[in-house]
């Protein structure tokens, strides 16, 4: 089987809004493809928009807020997933930090 790389099938789809939406389906699972995909958006994140970069930043803000407090109590439900993902996670904070963004 021959596999299309071509990706024309993408243009379909804005990279906007599938950016935010793969943000948002991988944050918190606890899966290889979450880290993966944590990894791969934090070393993306110079080239991309800063519309798409601003509602990515203020989710996982959000997320990191309500992981340490999951985390302070104790819960086993937490929001960036298990410590790998966290860290993976934690990526993606460092690059807008290397940006001057502080929070």
């Amino acid at each position: 089987m021959k596999i299309d790389q071509s990706h024309h099938h993408l243009a379909a789809f804005d990279p906007h809004c599938l950016l935010i939406a793969a943000q948002r389906y991988y944050q918190g699972r606890k899966t290889i493809a979450a880290a993966s995909f944590a990894r791969e958006l934090a070393e993306a994140w110079p080239t991309i928009p800063a519309h798409t970069r601003n509602i990515i930043k203020r989710d996982l803000s959000d997320a990191f807020k309500n992981d340490d407090k999951a985390r302070a109590r104790g819960e086993t439900y937490r929001p960036l997933g298990m410590d790998c993902d966290r860290q993976a996670w934690e990526m993606v904070r460092q690059a807008w930090q290397r940006e001057g963004d502080t929070s």
